[in-house]
């Protein structure tokens, strides 16, 4: 009996050792899975802060548009503005209050979308719209629009 004994005891000992093996795999797989999941929440989270930056900048560079809108300037003030030039910067770089936003608008009379330049009355109005603080922007969105206008 002694024989028998014995072996139950050899057998009890490897059991043990194979549920450690497997709860230390378990514990493996478990810990990659934790890591994956942290990994994927962290990127998607970057890609939201990316996305949230991005549309600062695009209502920022529509605000320009919009300011540009309200000063009602006509075709020819712009032509009289642009003198020789075909650029100008009309309205320089403006901080919206209370955030970190700012815009910049120029206008110019070259170039339609395939190269050509712009018919007698159109021009241009490109805003550049800013998300960021002062030593450097995180965004930058640019909007251009063409503008024909009628009357004086």
């Amino acid at each position: 009996m002694n024989v028998e004994t014995s072996s139950s005891i050899s057998d009890q000992g490897s059991r043990k050792g194979f549920v450690l093996v497997v709860t230390l795999m378990m514990l493996v797989v478990i810990s990659m899975s934790a890591a994956m999941l942290w990994q994927s929440t962290h990127t998607d989270s970057l890609i939201a802060g990316n996305n949230r930056r991005a549309m600062h900048a695009k209502h920022s560079a529509m605000s320009g548009i919009n300011h540009f809108m309200a000063m009602d300037f006509y075709a020819s003030d712009v032509y009289e503005m642009l003198d020789s030039m075909s650029e100008a910067q009309l309205i320089e770089p403006i901080q919206i209050p209370g955030t970190k936003q700012s815009y910049d608008v120029k206008i110019t009379t070259c170039c339609d979308q395939d190269g050509s330049p712009l018919q007698s009355g159109l021009f241009k109005v490109i805003a550049t719209g800013y998300y960021g603080n002062t030593s450097g922007s995180h965004a930058v969105h640019v909007l251009e629009a063409t503008i024909k206008t009628e009357g004086e």
